[in-house]
């Protein structure tokens, strides 16, 4: 079995991934892992040990411990945890292999599994990347290679957190030891001012003896590295924040966006349809008779969608997630055809 994979197809016929750290790995994940070690050894090795020996270094140690412990104890507990359904976790025989899209339209039907061969709970899905099904599935992260479900969300939200804030201070530390590194160390009296580990001329890196120009590229290369980190991770941050304010999930809002610009384009094409049919009458109308002809009444009664036998413009709203009302959803989609098929009777009453 390959060590290393670069996309979801990597899994042998019927094997289930048990959590981050099962073979293959993710050359992502292989990319984060370095990364993580690069800016660590880098905190403690080159910029702690260059700082003047007074409270500034020792402030700089333990105010970089107090966030890159907990991160890293943080960071295994998720590459450890199995996020899967616990009816998965006690099934002992591996996935289904023999699944046909002929016979079952989706993977979870009425809250079973047909590749897993288990009842699961309202909110699991099955990830195609793990093969198996996640209880109260969000996302499938390439960074940690493993979902994040409702075992380990809050986990993974902490953990974002502590890189924010981590590479903020990297960052600001970076920055200062290297506008820092521009002071002369015989006469400025600067806080900036540095205090070359070895000698004068020779500061560490990685505790190897370094010129300045090396010291001052590696520690510009650290504070871009440290800020777009920053950069991506407060975004991540701010959107998970956004959907837990929404009380919904990564999987909603992505099949809910898919769903909905689907539904614009085929709206957009059919009102573009709609306006070359149009006759030279018809354009003569006002403006209020022509937003009538292009008007759609939707009404929305427990979930179903209802159409005006007069109308030609609707939307689609709710949760498409793969269960009875997702269906309904998507079976409202076909609407196009009866749309297309009443149009010609909606110009004749004009």
């Amino acid at each position: 079995m390959a060590i290393v994979f670069c996309g979801p197809t990597a899994l042998n016929t019927g094997q289930r991934r048990r959590n981050g750290l099962s073979l293959p790995l993710h050359w992502i994940q292989i990319f984060a892992i370095i990364v993580i070690l690069f800016l660590i050894l880098m905190n403690y090795l080159t910029l702690c040990v260059n700082i003047p020996t007074h409270p500034w270094q020792w402030l700089n140690i333990v105010l970089t411990s107090l966030i890159i412990l907990p991160f890293l104890f943080i960071f295994i507990r998720l590459a450890y945890i199995d996020p899967a359904d616990d009816e998965v976790i006690k099934k002992s025989i591996g996935p289904k292999t023999d699944f046909d899209r002929r016979q079952h339209a989706h993977v979870i039907t009425e809250l079973y599994c047909h590749i897993c061969s288990v009842h699961v709970t309202e909110k699991a899905k099955h990830c195609s990347s793990c093969n198996k099904c996640i209880y109260s599935f969000d996302h499938h992260c390439v960074w940690l290679n493993t979902c994040i479900g409702g075992k380990n969300y809050r986990l993974f939200l902490s953990m974002l957190s502590l890189v924010v804030i981590g590479t903020l201070i990297l960052f600001i530390n970076s920055l200062l030891q290297f506008i820092g590194s521009f002071q002369d160390l015989s006469t400025s009296t600067s806080l900036l001012k540095l205090k070359p580990f070895y000698n004068s001329n020779q500061y560490a890196i990685l505790m190897i003896p370094s010129s300045l120009i090396a010291f001052q590229v590696i520690t510009a290369i650290i504070a871009f590295i440290a800020i777009a980190c920053w950069g991506l991770t407060l975004y991540l941050l701010a959107f998970h924040v956004y959907l837990c304010y929404h009380g919904i999930s990564t999987y909603d809002y992505v099949v809910n966006h898919r769903i909905n610009r689907t539904v614009n384009q085929t709206l957009s094409q059919f009102n573009q349809l709609n306006q070359n049919h149009l006759s030279p009458k018809e354009t003569e109308l006002t403006p209020q008779k022509r937003r009538k002809t292009n008007h759609l009444e939707l009404y929305k009664d427990n979930g179903n969608i209802n159409h005006s036998p007069k109308s030609q413009v609707y939307t689609v709203e709710g949760n498409h997630r793969d269960s009875s009302q997702h269906l309904q959803t998507r079976q409202s989609l076909n609407q196009e055809g009866y749309i297309l098929k009443n149009e010609s009777k909606t110009h004749d009453g004009y």
